[in-house]
């Protein structure tokens, strides 16, 4: 049976919402994570399909499938992506910044704009969110998802900085953290098929519903209910011609700081 990875975090609660709530019926087990765990475990294929870090599509080419239609992207500021420093960015040169190892896509999109935009070179250190505390050996740090919008003000750590935000700057386009990829396999074309058409009921029914969601799951993430609602607001979770454009831009910059190999192609899943 197909298995369906589902971001622990909540910016995916809106696309999942249907499915979690029961209010679309759904055959397939739903595998939780963050974002890097649900990396490994749709590369290894212990899962079929999942949001997983946008990045990874163009670190493994030709390995996955698109599923059409979804992404987690950032509209322009987006809350959850937050570099908390001592100094300004064009001041890092040279400083200890803190990598958070819960997500790939952010660390890269951190580069570009420190190495690309700001034209600095720092030395990065990496830390576990949540078990780790890096404050005191760094002098910015790098926080993603509900870690960040929790996130803590620390003493001497006067400047924070939305990625999402200086991206958009940067570029004038959206940024996609998350698609929803497929470690395709034939024998699960048509399971495949009938994800697709659950996915686009389930977020559907998210989106119809998400004032009632951010009072239902406020308790759950630990965020308020307003709170949530505004964060989801930031996103779209589509994967139209701008989305493309957005994250096809993020791929030649990460070409550019050695991230990845050049990238020309999005693969997408064929539904019959």
């Amino acid at each position: 049976m197909l298995k369906l990875g589902h971001i622990i975090y909540s910016n995916c609660l809106p696309v999942h919402a249907g499915i979690l709530s029961g209010a679309v019926k759904s055959p397939f087990t739903l595998v939780e994570g963050i974002p890097t765990a649900l990396n490994r475990l749709l590369s290894e294929g212990n899962i079929d399909v999942s949001p997983s870090s946008s990045i990874e599509f163009a670190a493994n080419p030709g390995r996955y499938l698109i599923m059409p239609g979804f992404s987690i992207t950032s509209r322009n500021n987006v809350m959850s992506i937050i570099l908390q420093s001592r100094l300004p960015m064009d001041q890092l040169n040279g400083k200890t910044v803190a990598l958070t190892t819960a997500s790939a896509t952010s660390v890269v999109l951190l580069r570009i704009l420190l190495e690309l935009k700001d034209g600095v070179s720092p030395n990065y250190t990496h830390f576990e969110q949540g078990k780790d505390h890096p404050y005191g050996r760094a002098d910015a740090v790098l926080l993603i998802g509900d870690h960040a919008l929790k996130r803590p003000q620390v003493e001497g750590f006067t400047y924070e900085y939305d990625l999402g935000g200086l991206w958009h700057e940067f570029t004038s386009l959206p940024f996609v953290f998350a698609l929803w990829q497929i470690n395709y396999k034939k024998n699960l074309d048509k399971d495949l098929a009938s994800l697709y058409h659950i996915l686009k009921e389930s977020k559907a029914y998210g989106l119809s519903h998400l004032p009632e969601l951010a009072l239902e799951y406020a308790g759950r993430f630990g965020i308020p209910a307003p709170k949530l609602l505004e964060y989801w607001n930031c996103f779209s979770f589509d994967f139209g011609p701008q989305e493309q454009e957005g994250l096809m831009t993020y791929y030649g910059y990460a070409a550019e700081i050695g991230a990845v190999k050049p990238f020309t192609e999005l693969r997408f899943l064929e539904i019959a």
